[in-house]
């Protein structure tokens, strides 16, 4: 077990309570799950854990690996992924022992609005919601929140307002939290304030709030990596793919526009991972991508995807996200050497940038890293409001709920399948508000059927036609697409 990880265990067992990982990709802080959950349990802080991911593949993954190395310790998941349901149980209300589910479901969860009951949050009148089911399971459980930089890259500050309301309940009720990531930056210290951050460095030091781990070990993995970054225009994405490929090199290509991603995998024949592909075909490209030669996605695989490439190819967004893709690169280390093509207006930045894996190493990525974030305020003053009171009045909680979009984390969410009857597994879930962009041919609600959702131009236009849909089908509608094409999606 990796140095850092065994001083996290050392102090969970000593009674530290709050705590932040930062540390590198590839460092194993997903996969240390399990043991703070032991940690924590011997010190009788907690004898449950729910472990909270920013996107479902990462659970999907996870889950699967843990059941493997733990016999001993029950695991289920809160997703709405029924791809799932023939290995594991799901686990709507988080009454398992160790529970795997998704941001949006856990807040929801925590803040009154119960994920096996969001249905009714869209009816017109909502007589009783059983909100204190999945609290009185969060209470003596220990919270695990992975992967948390994520958050802050919402630019409406919705999802990072409602992480910043759920650990102040959560530390009012006195729930153990540990926050992974790799990639924080300088806002972290005033947001997670009163945490013990543990961190790696060239030494072992603590001071009040933060431990420094020196890792040996983990450091020679990586002092024989060796990254040559090489700057492209976007029209070059292809023939650098292909250049690589016939090198026999396993290649990760990134592009945030999910119409480029799937004429660049058609072209390639690659693998392609994207947010609107159906659970089925998102499975199978899951399943494949230890031996895929080459990979083409979005933002979708950047983060959890314990997967190693030779060469990664990608558009220079935020630096939270490059390093994140970086650590896909000889991620396990040793005497590797990868290739990176960055393309797009920072690549001239992210070029200049000497070590990747090594955080506290001269001419790291660190100073890239956001210094400061912003969230909802409003949304972050409603949702103490709501936590402040032991009853809540369902139609006032309903109203909140419905006036910020029909989510508390994000926007209003639907299932969009391929055919009727919509089986799930031929579904994704998008949000509504995109819905209009889609190739949807109709709408379904058991035998009644409506028009295609108009375009919102606000968030309230949006859930307006929701509810006005569930009123008139008595259950929340599917959309169904006019075309879709297996392992690529509607485009």
């Amino acid at each position: 077990m990796r140095n850092a990880i065994s001083r996290a265990l050392d102090l969970a067992r000593s009674g530290v309570q709050y705590m932040v990982l930062e540390l590198p990709t590839g460092y194993g802080k997903t996969v240390a799950g399990p043991h703070l959950y032991r940690a924590y349990r011997e010190a009788g802080l907690c004898w449950r854990a729910i472990h909270v991911f920013p996107l479902r593949a990462i659970l999907h993954r996870t889950l699967s690996r843990y059941v493997q190395e733990h016999p001993d310790i029950e695991f289920t998941y809160q997703d709405g992924d029924v791809t799932l349901r023939e290995r594991y149980v799901k686990d709507p209300y988080f009454r398992g022992e160790y529970v795997l589910t998704t941001l949006d479901s856990f807040i929801h969860n925590l803040l009154r609005v119960p994920v096996a009951e969001m249905h009714k949050f869209l009816e017109r009148h909502l007589r009783a919601v059983h909100y204190h089911i999945p609290f009185a399971y969060i209470y003596p459980s220990c919270v695990f929140i992975d992967e948390a930089h994520i958050a802050a890259q919402d630019e409406a500050g919705k999802a990072l307002a409602a992480l910043k309301a759920s650990l102040e309940v959560l530390r009012g009720a006195g729930v153990p939290v540990v926050v992974m990531s790799a990639t924080l930056g300088g806002w972290k210290r005033k947001f997670f304030r009163d945490f013990t951050f543990i961190e790696l460095g060239d030494r072992d030091e603590e001071e009040e709030g933060r431990v420094v781990v020196r890792d040996d070990e983990f450091e020679r993995m990586f002092s024989r990596v060796k990254y040559t970054v090489e700057i492209i225009d976007e029209d070059e994405v292809e023939k650098c793919a292909r250049k690589e490929m016939e090198k026999g090199k396993r290649v990760l290509v990134i592009i945030n526009n999910i119409q480029k991603a799937v004429d660049l995998a058609k072209s390639l024949g690659a693998v392609l991972i994207h947010s609107m592909l159906t659970r089925e075909d998102r499975q199978k490209a899951e399943s494949v991508l230890d031996r895929a030669r080459v990979v083409v996605g979005t933002s979708a695989i950047e983060a959890g995807v314990d997967v190693s490439f030779d060469v990664l190819i990608t558009s220079a967004d935020v630096a939270e996200s490059v390093v994140q893709r970086i650590g896909r690169v000889c991620r396990y280390g040793g005497a590797c050497e990868g290739k990176i093509y960055l393309f797009g207006k920072n690549a001239e930045t992210y070029a200049s940038i000497k070590e990747w894996r090594l955080p506290y190493k001269e001419g790291s990525y660190v100073g890239l890293l956001r210094g400061d974030v912003e969230y909802e305020h409003g949304l972050y003053w409603l949702l103490k409001q709501i936590s402040g009171f032991i009853h809540v009045l369902p139609e006032e909680l309903r109203k909140a709920y419905l006036r910020q979009g029909a989510s508390f984390v994000r926007s209003a969410l639907i299932e969009v399948c391929r055919d009727v009857p919509p089986s799930p597994e031929r579904c994704f879930t998008a949000a509504l508000d995109r819905a209009a962009d889609l190739p949807i041919s109709a709408v379904v609600a058991g035998s009644c059927k409506l028009e295609p959702p108009p375009r919102c131009e606000n968030v309230g236009k949006c859930v307006e036609w929701l509810v006005d849909a569930v009123e008139r089908c008595g259950e929340v509608p599917k959309l169904i697409l006019e075309r879709y094409t297996p392992g690529y999606g509607p485009f």
